[in-house]
């Protein structure tokens, strides 16, 4: 029986020889994707991480040949083009576009190098506005590139989202089916602004224009500090392509190429003198995911995000914030959690015991120990209700919280310490996340809220976050070690703990009005 035949990926482009951008990027990227990647180059470049020395223009009758050959034979699912040296080469292009009926063209208009080298004549630009613009399915220009492209001739500062929006509408008019404006070379604060002096920025955003609807898309990414971004857009443009080629959707394709790039910048391997290259081969060590992102990868899973979202953006949750949720419901749930965490401690000191390392088994023992201080928290708080802490044992368990907490301590029993550790995860890593997210919502009530101490201890505690990063330490370490054979095992088993939780707000909800024979 013959494997799949895989999607397939042209990009026509340059080649630099330090492997970091054009060509030799583009089909790491494609590969990495899982596609098949075929190339047309346009010219060769003389370039390190430092700049762009020299190009040499490859004729554009060659390029033609090449193209042809490569249509002739081979299929092609999308192209991406990048460096396009000569007005005839990009006419060459276009003519290929038409000639073979190119419905995905994703045109990564490469004219400026990120050292600031201009890489194409004015012909050319021209030849590549109005001639191969308005064929693409999606162009994807920087902040400089945009503004050549609109028509300004003398550079501005783009300072907001507004400045990105503005220029992607003004590139829609000239054809193209989507554009994204990429500001990556413009990151910028939370709010949407520039970042003070001395202050590092927090986000990057790109923006998707739609000229048939006149929709925007926005897209936010973390900030990555760092000086490896040689190839970038190259690099983005390709990922987009192989999204694309594998049968995503515009928004999907663009989401996930950029987390693709944000990995690839955070892993890069510090190569260079110069803007050194990024790591394009980040997700393929034997797991589907980058380093330190595993947590990352099960929360993304589809068997996961949906389920994660329903956990960690529960009504429960959302009235707690507001400060609206009944002292009966936030007191079913103390005196529940109280007993999960019981039961949660257990859990941890199994996880000790069937560690074979002494620091994995002290790291379980810390989380041990913050168990049982927040254990102290439920019981102050519910000192505050005229609820005692032998009102609290003697309280019966839900059995939302019973399924659980035998459902954890079975997978302790019957699997390994890994196994243990992800059906854990979504309480340890969801409550720092629920509580930062509250913390950053402009609905939570601060003031007057009884909840607001609870609040807290998960989004800001030091105490916590510690129990959180030693926590994510140790999961990160073990996941990898383990291959890709248990990968399923472990999306189940964190998928299955994940809804667990979430009865558990739900229980939280109705507890009471179930215990009255009643209903809200």
């Amino acid at each position: 029986m013959s494997a799949a035949k895989p999607p397939t990926v042209l990009t026509i482009a340059g080649s630099d020889p330090s492997g970091g951008a054009g060509i030799e990027a583009d089909l790491k990227v494609i590969t990495a994707h899982g596609c098949y990647g075929m190339t047309t180059i346009t010219g060769l470049t003389a370039q390190n991480t430092l700049g762009v020395r020299d190009i040499f223009v490859i004729p554009a009758e060659f390029v033609k040949k090449s193209l042809d050959a490569v249509f002739e034979d081979m299929p092609v699912d999308v192209v991406k083009t990048g460096m396009l040296t000569s007005a005839a080469t990009i006419e060459v292009v276009a003519d290929a576009m038409k000639q073979w009926k190119v419905e995905k063209l994703v045109l990564d208009p490469v004219l400026i190098s990120t050292s600031g080298a201009h890489l194409v004549p004015s012909d050319a630009l021209e030849m590549l506005r109005e001639v191969l613009l308005p064929m693409a399915f999606i162009v994807t220009p920087n902040l400089a590139e945009a503004q050549v492209l609109a028509g300004i001739t003398e550079f501005r500062e783009v300072v907001t989202v507004a400045d990105l929006k503005s220029l992607a509408s003004l590139i829609g008019t000239l054809g193209p089916k989507y554009v994204l404006v990429k500001g990556g070379h413009s990151p910028l604060m939370k709010d949407g602004t520039l970042p003070p002096p001395g202050k590092t920025p927090e986000i990057v955003v790109d923006v998707l224009f739609d000229p048939k609807t006149h929709k925007f898309e926005i897209f936010e990414k973390p900030y990555v500090d760092s000086t490896s971004t040689h190839g970038t857009g190259c690099s983005l443009a390709a990922a987009i392509a192989s999204n694309l080629a594998k049968g995503q959707g515009i928004s999907d394709a663009i989401r996930e190429a950029g987390q693709y790039i944000s990995w690839a910048i955070e892993t890069a391997p510090g190569f260079g003198s110069g803007k050194g290259p990024l790591n394009h081969l980040h997700s393929n060590y034997m797991v589907p995911f980058a380093p330190g992102h595993f947590l990352d990868y099960l929360k993304g899973h589809p068997k996961v995000q949906k389920v994660w979202e329903g956990y960690t953006r529960h009504e429960f949750i959302k009235r707690l914030g507001a400060g609206t949720l009944t002292e009966d419901q936030f007191a079913y749930y103390l005196r529940q959690d109280y007993l999960f965490l019981t039961q949660f401690a257990r859990a941890h000191s199994l996880a000790g015991s069937k560690a074979n390392r002494m620091e994995d088994t002290l790291a379980a023992a810390k989380i041990v120990q913050h168990i049982y201080e927040e254990s102290r928290l439920h019981i102050n708080y519910c000192e505050g209700f005229g609820i005692s802490k032998e009102d609290i044992e003697a309280t019966e368990e839900d059995i939302a919280c019973t399924a659980y907490t035998r459902y954890v301590l079975d997978i302790g029993n019957s699997h390994d310490v890994l196994a243990l550790h992800v059906a854990l995860a979504p309480c340890l890593f969801g409550y720092h996340e629920i509580g930062a997210w509250l913390l950053a919502d402009a609905n939570t009530k601060h003031h007057d809220n009884p909840y607001y101490k609870w609040i807290l201890v998960y989004g800001q505690s030091e105490s916590y976050l510690n129990a959180v990063r030693e926590g994510r330490a140790f999961l990160e370490r073990k996941a990898r070690a383990a291959g890709p054979d248990r990968l399923e095992e472990l999306v189940d088993i964190f998928a299955h703990a994940t809804k667990m939780e979430k009865g558990f707000w739900t229980m939280g909800l109705e507890g009471p009005a179930r215990r009255l024979g009643t209903s809200e």
